[in-house]
């Protein structure tokens, strides 16, 4: 019987912890399990209300830590599993009872690493867990091989941690999450497309908050400046990823940081983003990782950018 890690990380989500729990408490199928919360210096009363809604539960680990970043804290949950396969979790992302089933099931039949299913619908945070649980409906999804998965990352960010579930010897190998970034999810998405083999389920597996006060992704400069840093440093990893999979990425990062320059910097054709856009578009300019770090330049240029502490020694 295999053992699934779940891996919750959670900073201020109190008011979601229910729906977070509630999907954990769900899960579906013949498997062992442990569940690694990592409360990432929360100043609401997030600890509380986890430790009430999990009393009784078995293998439970709650980690505190001083704020660090989300890719810091969802490192430290998986360095502590101890399960065949880790399943990350945001810690305001309500899992659906078959999500975890349907991913091993999608991992084994495919002889694949990881399995993600595609963007997922919402829910309302003033519903009731259990009555939003026991209204979803499972549609039929199939299962299929992704052979383009890291081509298909480094041209749009294909996944978020609720959204795929790996064996855990390879989310080993590859090193997590690259905590020279803040947010975790592009980075080690990128790792995994490069270093394993990636099944698709065509079915949803979880759902996302409509709305919550203080959620990351919705801070969209700090998105795209992560998603920059992220590529830039991968690509500085990676001396032999061939030269048309850099010159993509460059030229994704670059337009991303033209059109933020344009449209909130109020910048025009003859500034550095626009540059940087036209020579990686036409091959002018190399994907390097000096290059690729200049995009991040736009999005810290208008808005307040939260850098990623010190990697633990």
């Amino acid at each position: 019987m295999p053992t699934v890690s779940y891996v919750a990380t959670i900073y201020n989500k109190a008011q979601a912890l229910p729906f977070l729990v509630a999907g954990l408490a769900a899960q579906e199928g013949d498997f062992a399990r442990e569940f690694i919360f990592v409360d990432d210096g929360s100043n609401d009363d997030s600890g509380t209300v986890l430790r009430t809604l999990t009393r009784g539960w078995k293998n439970v680990t709650i980690v505190e830590q001083e704020n660090a970043g989300p890719a810091v804290a969802l490192n430290a949950g998986m360095a502590r599993a101890q399960g065949d396969f880790i399943k990350p979790m945001d810690g305001d992302d309500l899992l659906l009872p078959w999500a975890t089933r349907r991913l091993i099931e999608a991992i084994e039949t495919t002889g694949c690493d990881v399995a993600f299913e595609p963007p997922s619908p919402t829910y309302d945070l003033a519903g009731e867990p259990m009555a939003i649980l026991a209204a979803s409906r499972r549609g039929p999804g199939r299962i299929e091989p992704c052979e383009d998965m890291l081509r298909r990352s480094l041209y749009r960010a294909q996944t978020t941690p609720s959204a795929w579930l790996a064996r855990t010897a390879v989310v080993r190998t590859l090193g997590g999450c690259d905590e020279r970034v803040f947010i975790q999810d592009y980075s080690i998405e990128l790792r995994l497309a490069a270093s394993a083999r990636f099944a698709q389920l065509h079915e949803t597996v979880f759902l996302l908050p409509a709305t919550i006060p203080g959620r990351l992704s919705d801070n969209q400069a700090q998105a795209l400046h992560d998603m920059n840093l992220a590529l830039a440093n991968f690509v500085g990893e990676r001396p032999d990823l061939p030269r048309n999979l850099a010159r993509l990425g460059f030229v994704r990062a670059a337009a991303r940081a033209w059109a933020w320059a344009r449209r909130r910097g109020g910048k025009g054709i003859g500034s550095p983003e626009f540059r940087l856009m036209c020579g990686a578009r036409l091959g002018v300019l190399a994907p390097t990782p000096e290059n690729l770090l200049a995009t991040c330049a736009a999005f810290a240029e208008t808005n307040s950018i939260r850098l990623a502490k010190k990697p633990r020694a």
